[in-house]
């Protein structure tokens, strides 16, 4: 037995190969027991890690790891927003290898953006285990890169979070890093969520530095407002022991005194991106709804209103799984204008595009639509025009120095969509700004307003941050320049620009006067009934 011990697993004589049996003492069964009752003692007695400076060392876990690990050991889902170089790896390691190993035939996924990265912290969990005492040690069946299995049927797989990461296997826990940088969080969850959804007892956990308002900051906020079934931890920068007033202001001068950027990564604030076009205290007030109906690539917030006044502002993509086609509906009829429909697919090609755009125009009263053409735009245009025969396609014209200026007019020079150059951008950029700072128009749209938290300034222009997209802020960027032209006063009857300059001059002159006194009344808007409408068939 000593011989079958000492060989171990593939060589590795740190590893215990299976049908291996140990003779246990009663010592050995009592703090196998205790091991398995108490996570947090297992932990701190037997897991080691990898230190810089000291090589291998045992782990002391800090008040909040001890809450982590409390919290995945008596609940179901877990989500842990944190700041740079908490620990929080160290204490997912701590988790997942207690499972396994007191557990039987369950499999644990670990994932996270990148590939190597969920395999990194599989080595780690796999150092960890070759320090354990043989005794504790399940014997070993498979030992690969990206993948652990033991005798009692547990198993760990490490991978990537694509949509094919997990697909038809059964994960009892699941594990999820760096979760806020998660790209195409929809389509992966779709496919990861059968794994998890059928089994009773299944594990989450999410950890992560924000990263904007995104699905990671949507998950947090349920789970502080408890709605979502997720128990909440933050842990910022104050709570790591060493971490002082002077560790600070070191910090910040190494990342240039950007505060922003110190609040996202480690102040655990999700609004960090530095220079956003809208301003971050303004990101944070917005309130986004739930659609009232939904396909994957669909929103509806609001069903289409008999007289109302709707346009339809469409930005185009390749539809090659890259950026998006988007398209916004808004009501226009009154101020503030009111975002109703959101489109975004990344797949749909131009044909199928324009149809879609054609079946939305319909529903919302012949909207007043408008295409970008910078790259294939022209495509979806033409099906528009010559084979859908769209009469309310806006077109532009060229305005001399002032640029383009929106037009329905076929005139000889006219294009049908909007090219977007710098000048239609900027004045784009400066519209939509103004108009949701001053709340005059309602963004009900989650994604759009996890777009904004990322459109920032960037040389002379804005523009997504490096890994994001900007596909429906670019789409709101035109409404803000369609919103400004005179062809919109006339269909509207609304002055944009002389409406925020008035509102604009009406809070100035309020914030002057006493309190409780107002110069102007303030009228109750009223809301026509939307009507009714249960068929959503034409979502589809």
């Amino acid at each position: 037995m000593v011989n079958a011990i000492e060989k171990g697993y593939n060589g590795n004589v740190n590893l215990k190969r299976k049908g291996v049996s140990v003779e246990f003492t009663q010592d050995m069964v009592g703090e196998f027991v205790k091991c398995a009752q108490n996570p947090t003692y297992f932990a701190e007695k037997y897991i080691q890690i990898v230190h810089v400076d000291r090589g291998l060392i045992p782990i002391a876990l800090y008040d909040y790891q001890k809450d982590i690990v409390e919290k995945i050991t008596n609940n179901r889902r877990v989500t842990v927003v944190t700041s740079r170089q908490a620990g929080k790896t160290t204490t997912a390691v701590a988790v997942i290898l207690h499972y396994v190993l007191f557990n039987e035939h369950k499999t644990c996924a670990l994932l996270a953006n990148k590939g190597d990265a969920a395999r990194e912290i599989l080595d780690r969990i796999k150092i960890a285990y070759e320090a354990l005492p043989k005794w504790m040690q399940q014997g070993v069946m498979e030992w690969n890169k990206g993948s652990v299995e033991f005798e009692n049927g547990c198993k760990i797989i490490a991978g990537s979070t694509s949509s094919s990461a997990i697909r038809g296997k059964s994960i009892s826990f699941l594990y999820i890093d760096e979760t806020a940088f998660v790209e195409n969080w929809d389509e992966f969850f779709a496919s990861v969520f059968p794994t998890i959804s059928s089994g009773e007892t299944t594990k989450m956990l999410y950890t992560s530095t924000p990263n904007g308002l995104n699905h990671f900051y949507k998950t947090c906020q349920g789970a502080k407002e408890q709605t979502n079934g997720f128990e909440y931890v933050e842990v910022p920068w104050q709570k790591v022991p060493g971490r002082d007033e002077a560790w600070r202001q070191e910090t910040l001068a190494a990342m240039d005194f950007d505060k922003q950027k110190f609040n996202q990564e480690f102040e655990c604030g999700f609004l960090g991106s530095s220079g956003t076009l809208i301003d971050g205290s303004k990101l944070k007030m917005l309130v986004t709804q739930r659609p009232i109906a939904e396909t994957p690539q669909m929103k509806v917030y609001e069903q289409p209103q008999k007289d109302h006044i709707y346009c339809l502002i469409a930005d185009v993509s390749r539809g090659k799984g890259l950026d998006y086609s988007a398209f916004h509906v808004i009501d226009v009829t009154s101020m503030p204008y009111k975002q109703v429909f959101v489109y975004r697919d990344n797949t749909i090609s131009p044909i199928d595009y324009a149809s879609t755009i054609h079946n939305v125009l319909k529903r919302y009263n012949d909207a007043y639509t408008l295409v970008e053409i910078n790259d294939i735009g022209g495509q979806v245009t033409d099906l528009l025009h010559h084979d859908f025969e769209c009469e309310t396609m806006l077109l532009t014209e060229s305005a001399g120095r002032s640029g383009k200026r929106l037009s329905t007019g076929f005139s000889k020079n006219a294009d049908k969509g909007i090219r977007t150059t710098k000048s239609v951008k900027a004045v784009g950029c400066n519209m939509i700004k103004m108009l949701i700072e001053q709340d005059q128009i309602i963004i009900n749209d989650f994604d759009t307003v996890n777009e904004f938290s990322t459109f920032s300034r960037k040389g002379g222009t804005y523009q997504a941050e490096s890994g994001r997209h900007d596909d429906l802020v670019m789409g709101l960027v035109l409404f803000g320049w369609m919103s400004d032209q005179a062809f919109f006063k006339e269909i509207t009857d609304i002055n944009t620009v002389d409406r925020l300059k008035q509102r604009n001059e009406n809070a100035m002159i309020e914030s002057l006067l006493p309190i409780g006194f107002n110069s102007y009344d303030h009228e109750q808007e009223v809301v026509p009934t939307i009507a009714s409408d249960d068929d959503d068939s034409w979502l589809l």
